[in-house]
């Protein structure tokens, strides 16, 4: 099938939110958690059971990655502006036109730039660039709703 391309689970869920098939499915009211979670890890916490082995902590941790490494990982990322207006062409802001088109914005911007995908020395930078594209989005969102 040629010019078929795949979609993302992404894709598929924005097709499935927007479509007027989503609304014959009558799922009723989202499931809510009944107990306090935070209750529940302060008593595991009060009878000091440990959550974890020491050695189940210790494989864990970060690592510490070697300078040559980190200066391999830097030369293969891209730059990573922390500007608004490198961030605002990144996500293409300026051309979208749909709310359904901000999230998606945003689903591809968190997939490709999220603090967790990226090296540990690059994960703060990662984390105030999310927090700009979070903050251009919403408010292109509430420019639309008005």
């Amino acid at each position: 099938m040629s010019g078929v391309r795949a979609k993302s689970f992404g894709d598929l869920l924005d097709d499935l939110i927007s479509s007027e098939e989503a609304e014959r499915f009558d799922v009723g009211r989202a499931p809510s958690l009944q107990g306090d979670l935070l209750d529940q890890i302060e008593r595991i916490q009060a009878s000091n059971a440990p959550l974890f082995e020491p050695a189940a902590r210790q494989a864990y941790h970060e690592p510490v990655l070697a300078p040559e490494v980190i200066e391999a990982l830097d030369t293969l990322m891209p730059e990573l502006s922390t500007d608004p207006r490198d961030i605002a062409l990144e996500l293409g802001i300026g051309g979208l036109r749909t709310i359904a088109d901000l999230d998606r914005a945003r689903r591809r911007f968190a997939f490709e730039n999220h603090p967790d995908r990226l090296a540990p020395h690059l994960r703060a930078r990662a984390a105030a660039r999310m927090g700009i594209a979070n903050g251009l989005i919403d408010t292109a969102k509430k420019t639309m709703a008005e």
